[in-house]
């Protein structure tokens, strides 16, 4: 439900309508005392009930064990439970049957069991419309006076029958979640506190790690409960539709933050379905993805060079399996780890990439769309993997790995080569071990070289619908977050510290992965000029004109996702020996040539029309 719904009433209009109903827990001894003439206890359900009613305490330590009562128009609640809540201690006069809630910096507050009135600060107020009453052995006491007494806000919904009581002094709250791209950090508590005070506005961060990322946001989604501000990794998961029934249409509103709109409208990752804007990218350097790093002490141990073709990085594979580059006189190293993600080959993609020449499968040439899993290169790139499979220089269990798992293997010695990003190479960089990213890599010496490429940008976030904020503060709140990241001016603030950086990082985006990276910073000079030098010979490359990002909503999700799914499949068979080349030809000739493929493309091609 959208809370943002709700009619906001005055007080004044809820007077009538509107009192809130607390529970006390009554001393057991009360059971053995006298009642006052016509008076009784009441068993549970038989206090008489206009209709089921529900109260909701925002961002208040309130939690009610009994639902409220709706009774002559006021709202009653367990008195114990809300006082108390509300920071109140609790003195029970038995024989009067009063009770005293007090607390320092607020007046006391007196309710009587079986009396229309309440003494608030020594003052006495007759005449309520619904009198304390005691069911179950627990005070039930009307809430708005409370409420008010605090000076709280009740906002009531009729039409639903709920109430929201929240503190108007309060500051906003929102929630937000982000993909930690360089792991989970401690809670930056430096950073948050800057923006509370600047943007006027809280909000609980959600941190979650890269590797269960995708999982994670979709589990919440389905499940209806995704934060206010949401980062999708993949902006293009969700079809139009689905994703306008998530998000916030966010036009209008980006009217007052140009700098914001300009990004939605135009970055990598923009999502603008018939003429609606639904996110806002997050900025980030498009070489910021995985490519092949390689162990670079390995390689001066044996003698070897950086390999630069595809045939070169064989040998060296080949090398790194039979001579025993880790020295513990066993043939126990692996050229090359990889695993799958659950997005074609995974870390192994950028094999394709060599021979294809494209960072993704689609991408886009004088107007025409091109499939590269379905091209000669691909055959290549699948002969070359078969090989090493076949060899024994790919992990065996590629196909079965988590993530974790690889990257324990690279931890604990056993592999020469794998594709990560420079940060994650730069952390399994050690006095033990050194991880250099390939400046560059191509099939040949004729080829073209290859860099690494985020096609589909540094994720999108969007406002979601069950946001309870107001749509305009929370693009306030990104918006100064990303104008300060832009500036540089974080690390200006008193007492910043590399957690709350690594946060900005994530929170905000990098836009040039060489500048504020802890990861790099920790690294020997002479190490971190060769990752330098890697960034500058990678941003020679450049895939914008051709990338058709847009088609991973048509072929990973939806009506297609099962054909394509079975293309991937067929591959891993042909990588472990399962499948010949000569089936995997027959497979490509029979799957271009169904009515299924030749519906996909035409809908990519009016896709990149569009």
């Amino acid at each position: 439900m959208n809370r943002k719904m709700l009619r906001k009433t005055s007080i004044a209009a809820l007077t009538a309508a509107l009192s809130a109903t607390l529970i006390v827990s009554i001393p057991s001894t009360l059971a053995a005392q006298s009642l006052p003439n016509g008076f009784t206890f009441l068993d549970e359900g038989q206090a008489p009930r206009e209709k089921s009613v529900s109260v909701f305490f925002q961002d208040l330590p309130v939690n009610l064990p009994s639902p409220p009562r709706l009774i002559n128009g006021t709202l009653m609640v367990p008195g114990k439970s809300l006082l108390e809540g509300l920071g109140y201690k609790l003195e029970w006069q038995a024989k009067e049957r009063k009770l005293l809630a007090y607390q320092e910096n607020k007046p006391t507050i007196i309710f009587q069991a079986n009396v229309a009135q309440v003494e608030i600060g020594g003052k006495v107020w007759k005449g309520l419309p619904a009198a304390p009453f005691i069911d179950n052995l627990t005070l039930w006491v009307p809430l708005r006076p409370v409420v008010e007494a605090n000076g709280l806000r009740i906002v009531w919904n009729a039409q639903q029958s709920y109430a929201i009581v929240s503190d108007p002094q309060a500051l906003p709250k929102f929630s937000v979640m982000t993909k930690m791209d360089n792991g989970i950090v401690e809670q930056p508590d430096r950073l948050f506190n800057h923006l509370k005070q600047a943007t006027k506005m809280n909000i609980n961060f959600v941190q979650m790690d890269p590797e269960y990322y995708r999982e994670k946001t979709m589990v919440m989604i389905a499940a209806g409960d995704p934060t206010a501000l949401m980062l999708l990794q993949d902006p293009y998961v969700f079809q139009n539709e689905l994703l306008a029934s998530i998000a916030h249409d966010l036009t209008s509103e980006l009217e007052a933050f140009p700098k914001l709109k300009a990004l939605a409208q135009s970055g990598p990752g923009s999502r603008v379905a018939n003429g609606k804007i639904l996110g806002i990218p997050r900025p980030g350097d498009p070489h910021n993805a995985a490519f092949p790093a390689i162990r670079k002490d390995w390689l001066d141990k044996l003698g070897l060079a950086i390999p630069h073709t595809m045939d070169e990085l064989f040998t060296v594979m080949k090398t790194f399996v039979e001579l025993d580059p880790d020295g513990n006189g066993k043939k126990d190293t692996l050229g090359l780890v990889g695993y799958l993600n659950g997005s074609g080959l995974g870390t192994l993609s950028w094999v394709e990439h060599a021979y294809t020449g494209s960072p993704d499968r689609f991408s886009v040439k004088d107007g025409k769309v091109i499939d590269h899993s379905v091209s000669s290169e691909e055959t290549l790139a699948l002969q070359w993997l078969a090989k090493a499979y076949s060899e024994g220089l790919i992990d065996k269990e590629f196909a079965v790995l988590s993530g974790n798992q690889a990257k324990e293997g690279l931890r604990g010695n056993k592999a020469g080569l794998a594709s990560m990003s420079i940060n994650e190479a730069a952390e399994l960089t050690s006095d033990d071990a050194i991880w250099l990213p390939l400046q560059t890599i191509k099939a040949t010496s004729a080829s073209s070289p290859i860099a690494p490429w985020r096609s589909q940008g540094n994720g999108t976030y969007i406002v979601t619908k069950i946001s309870k904020v107001e749509t305009k503060q929370v693009l306030s709140w990104l918006n100064y977050g990303l104008e300060k990241t832009e500036d540089g001016s974080w690390g200006t603030i008193e007492g910043w510290q590399q957690t709350d950086q690594e946060a900005v990082n994530s929170l905000f985006g990098q836009t040039d992965l060489l500048k504020n990276n802890s990861k790099l910073a920790a690294l020997p000079e002479a190490i971190r000029s060769e990752y330098k030098a890697a960034v500058t010979e990678w941003r020679k490359t450049s895939y914008s004109s051709s990338a058709l990002p847009e088609a991973s909503s048509l072929w990973s999700t939806g009506k297609y996702a099962e054909q394509n799914a079975k293309l991937e499949q067929f591959k891993v068979k042909v990588i472990m020996g399962a499948a010949s080349i000569e089936n995997w030809k027959t497979f490509v000739s029979e799957y271009t040539a169904s009515a299924e493929y030749k519906a996909m493309l035409e809908e990519l091609n009016k896709l990149a029309a569009t």
